[in-house]
């Protein structure tokens, strides 16, 4: 595969997906500059894929591939999650799929009793539940696993299904830029076209895919992965293990700003901090941690961020924590070890979120949660009083 956008022929590439959006030639001026923008917009798309396609050659070239798990049985599938098989042990699983989907060869699960009724009409041929569970026997053909907990089971089985990742050989692409300043571990991996700053320590094993960036002074922990097009602006740290997911934006300036002394404006509030990410921590696609006003953000150990996450300057995270997608956060809150943050909650700025609480999907936290607490609503209130008024209201709505 030759030429294209990452030799220069750029303006080639250009004309020649103005051309798929439309036979330019056949067209009057404003059109053309139609065509041309449509192009440039299209390329936004293209080029990443060029990067991936650059990632799938160097692993071509280096002996690199990917591969399956092999088939298993029912019986080694038992012995893998220690569960209590009911049916045949020699019935050949070759992957996990969902009720609905499974057909022939499918191992699907059962956590609770909601789901038991669709067993029957699904054409897996085995299935882990969890005991205590009232499940028919599963029928010629068909068995079942039971085990104490379905969905913790069922991370084995994933395990030893999931594919092979993306090779990552040890070594620079050559299409990187890497300041000489910079000291790369030689069991790290530098993909295509990643740009790594003077002063940048990348430690042993570590994985960095096409096109991340990584800023002056930036400290990569041993085994970090950091999928395609990840951020890490200078001076932040990234510990051991962890996994930052494609368009992950690490240590940019937090939203600081105050009006103008005429009251023409704003003045923008300088951020000399950084970010600091604890060992085994993993960031979902396009979240961003912004770096600290003065002093660090900080993720601890543990924690799990889902996508689409706004972390802002000066927050603290606790160890283990679970944060699920389009959460915002805003500056110099703390929360600690253990919380659940559902989905789209929004947390005020300086506030403090007790260890163990729990926050519900669309919350609004505007003071100060307790350890332990579970917060529903918008403003949140505890649970049980969120659902004593929910009932005053339906009262109130039936009279």
């Amino acid at each position: 595969m030759g030429g294209g956008w990452l030799d220069g022929s750029g303006p080639q590439v250009i004309a020649g997906v103005a051309e798929i959006v439309w036979p330019v030639s056949t067209l009057p001026i404003v059109a053309r500059r139609w065509a041309a923008t449509a192009a440039v917009f299209l390329l936004q798309f293209v080029n990443p894929l060029r990067l991936a396609t650059l990632s799938q050659m160097t692993m071509r070239e280096q002996g690199g591939q990917s591969g399956s798990a092999p088939a298993m049985t029912t019986s080694q599938i038992a012995a893998l999650v220690g569960a209590e098989l009911r049916g045949p042990g020699d019935i050949v699983i070759t992957g996990p799929c969902t009720l609905a989907l499974a057909g022939p060869g499918s191992l699907t699960f059962i956590r609770d009793q909601a789901f038991v009724a669709r067993w029957a009409g699904s054409k897996a041929s085995a299935a882990l539940i969890s005991a205590g569970l009232s499940i028919p026997e599963p029928g010629p053909g068909r068995a079942l696993l039971v085990v104490g907990d379905a969905d913790l089971a069922l991370i084995k089985v994933l395990e030893r299904f999931a594919p092979a990742p993306p090779a990552a050989p040890a070594g620079v692409h050559a299409t990187a830029i890497v300041d000489e300043s910079a000291a790369v571990a030689a069991t790290a991996h530098v993909g295509p076209q990643c740009i790594i700053g003077a002063g940048v320590h990348i430690g042993a094993g570590a994985v960095l895919y096409a096109g991340a960036i990584i800023g002056e002074h930036v400290r990569i922990g041993e085994g970090t992965i950091l999928h395609p097009r990840v951020t890490v602006m200078e001076r932040c740290i990234i510990g051991r293990r962890c996994t930052l997911h494609p368009g992950v934006v690490i240590g940019a300036d937090g939203f600081g700003y105050r009006p103008s002394p005429d009251g023409r404006g704003v003045l923008k509030i300088p951020h000399t901090g950084n970010v600091e990410i604890h060992d085994d921590v993993e960031i979902g696609a396009n979240t961003c941690v912004d770096r600290g006003k003065f002093g660090p953000t900080v993720i601890g150990a543990g924690t799990k961020i889902d996508n689409l996450v706004q972390v802002a300057h000066n927050v603290t995270i606790g160890r283990a924590c679970l944060i699920a997608g389009g959460v915002g956060i805003a500056g110099s809150t703390s929360i600690g070890d253990g919380v659940i943050i559902g989905g789209q909650a929004g947390l005020k700025d300086n506030i403090e979120i007790g260890a163990g609480a729990r926050i519900a999907a669309m919350s609004a936290i505007m003071s100060d949660v307790a350890p332990k607490a579970t917060m529903v609503g918008a403003p949140a209130v505890g649970h049980i009083e969120f659902f004593r008024r929910i009932a005053a209201l339906k009262k109130l709505t039936n009279r």
